[in-house]
């Protein structure tokens, strides 16, 4: 089902899909049609049908981490959508690692994904369209983890989720850094900065507020406001 917002500038989509709940996000630009898809975890003929149906332009694939199911259908779409998927740096040479690859199949049960055409920095600005979005480097959950950042939109992946945060027990997580980008890198936006996670779990909200997440979640309550 897919949920949408409508601000003045683009036409923000998500659908929820798999065994992980992973919230895709379609972020079209009212003008121009053109869109950014973040995390296409959906079959690949569901996004693609979904594109027809609403005259959508895919011109990036955009990823916030290297684990295998952001990109369950990259390759699958890159077949019929000759566009280039992007990754940031540190995950796209992190996954690379054929050690990282067999550990990573070996805990997750999935292989890593194939590298990014584009590789990601932090600051780095992407257009869709007459708009733009900014990429936010929040390592922690892996070492490439990254938010989107459009106007007071964060699509924070998995690096902070409505009450919760990602994991860190995988390949390449890390506590302490996920907590340090959480306080330095997401903290400091405005509060009313709307929160897109990047898994829905049940009894979670779809989306949140930086303000509501300064309040309840745990891992600003406990780790670092009362650290």
């Amino acid at each position: 089902m897919f949920l949408t917002a409508m601000p003045d500038k683009i036409e923000i989509f998500r659908r929820m899909s798999g065994p992980y709940n992973l919230d895709t996000y379609f972020l079209v630009c009212r003008r121009t049609r053109q869109a950014v898809i973040i995390d296409p975890g959906d079959d690949a003929r569901n996004v693609i049908g979904f594109i027809k149906e609403k005259k959508i332009i895919p011109v990036r694939l955009l990823h916030t981490h290297g684990h295998a199911d952001p990109f369950f259908s990259t390759q699958q779409f890159k077949r019929t959508h000759d566009i280039p998927s992007c990754l940031h740096a540190d995950d796209d040479l992190f996954f690379k690692d054929p050690g990282v690859r067999k550990q990573t199949l070996k805990e997750v049960g999935l292989p890593p994904p194939y590298p990014a055409d584009i590789t990601l920095y932090h600051k780095d600005v992407i257009a869709i369209g007459s708009t733009r979005l900014s990429v936010i480097h929040c390592p922690g959950h892996t070492p490439g983890s990254v938010c989107f950042l459009w106007e007071d939109h964060l699509f924070t992946g998995d690096a902070l989720f409505a009450g919760e945060a990602g994991r860190t027990d995988l390949p390449g997580g890390n506590l302490d850094q996920l907590i340090a980008s959480i306080r330095d890198k997401i903290m400091v936006l405005d509060k009313k900065t709307v929160i897109h996670p990047g898994h829905h779990h049940a009894g979670t909200k779809t989306q949140s507020t930086l303000a509501d997440e300064i309040r309840e979640n745990i891992y600003i309550t406990d780790f670092i406001l009362d650290a």
